[in-house]
């Protein structure tokens, strides 16, 4: 036994590998492994065990993805709230409006079915714009006003100039410091006012629907040159329109609304409502362009290389 626990030479190594891990003992004249692994000193011996490591699964990596987008996300939304809105309301708006192509499709003839090239190029600009420069703008100015006049969430209304936060009786409130990406959820842990809850999702409902529908109207009609039938279609289908919107609102959107109200604060507001306007503005659109003539559809990039080639023949001209 003695013979067994003696000190090797200091030019030796000596080392025994067990089932399921791994035991090496150094001398004085071998340099230890520089990692970072658990170890032991017994009787002038390190005993370690191997780091085990694995590859983070791909279900990892794709979450890690998305709170790094949601991390741009919040922080361009801080930065620039009235920019990222608008862009989000453009790029969901095309979406939704692919969705009704889709639908429309087995509705058109087979004579226009055959000649159909894809997706109209004419249409998806026209949403998109509508969603940049109409209902993502609108949407963010509404929803501020809405939440000044009827608060969700009290405390988040009552910040001084100071920075300091009163409660209902004007007592300060310390409240924790919260970045870009926790202020979507700085609010769950509130009480929200049920009241100014169904009063914003009816505000948003009858007042901003009524507003984007003639928005959506304005601008496809003018983008997809029917400006000359504008009169006689506001004249003969907006109402129309607008009481399918309010039909879908009232049926479908307006809980999960008062929901996403309930535990957002007002700045995701509009991203909630922009999710679920991919289908309210795919029935939209699909009612809107319902009695157009969509025989002469065109493509995207049939609509966007001639434009492209036209802009840059300005530019040459130009110089």
């Amino acid at each position: 036994m003695s013979a067994m626990m003696s000190t090797p030479a200091t030019d030796q190594t000596v080392g025994r590998r067990s089932p399921g891990s791994v035991i090496e003992m150094y001398g004085d004249d071998h340099q230890k492994p520089t990692t970072s692994k658990a170890s032991i000193a017994i009787d002038g011996y390190e005993l370690y065990a191997d780091e085990i490591t694995t590859e983070p699964a791909k279900s990892g990596r794709f979450l890690q993805l998305l709170n790094r987008l949601w991390t741009i996300y919040s922080n361009q939304l801080e930065s620039n709230p009235v920019r990222t809105k608008s862009l989000t309301a453009g790029i969901l708006s095309v979406l939704g409006d692919m969705v009704a192509q889709g639908m429309e499709m087995p509705f058109e003839d087979s004579e226009d079915a055959s000649t159909s090239t894809g997706l109209d190029g004419r249409r998806v600009l026209a949403m998109f714009i509508e969603g940049l420069c109409w209902s993502g703008p609108s949407m963010h100015y509404a929803y501020e006003y809405f939440e000044y006049l009827f608060p969700i969430f009290t405390c988040c209304n009552c910040i001084e100039p100071d920075g300091q936060v009163l409660d209902d009786n004007g007592n300060v409130v310390v409240v924790p410091v919260v970045d870009a990406v926790d202020d979507a959820t700085n609010v769950s842990n509130q009480e929200p006012d049920w009241k100014n809850v169904m009063i914003q999702v009816a505000f948003d409902e009858v007042i901003m629907g009524a507003w984007c529908i003639a928005g959506l109207m304005l601008i496809t009609s003018v983008i997809e040159g029917h400006y000359n039938d504008l009169a006689s279609e506001f004249q003969n289908d907006y109402f129309r329109n607008l009481g399918a919107s309010w039909a879908i609102d009232g049926l479908f959107f307006a809980p999960i609304q008062m929901y996403a109200f309930s535990k957002l604060s007002v700045s995701y507001r509009v991203l909630a409502v922009n999710l679920l306007d991919i289908l309210w503005i795919a029935v939209m659109s699909f009612i809107t362009h319902l009695n157009r003539d969509v025989s002469e559809r065109k493509s995207i990039t049939a609509f966007l290389i001639p434009l492209l080639s036209m802009i840059g023949d300005n530019i040459v001209d130009s110089t």
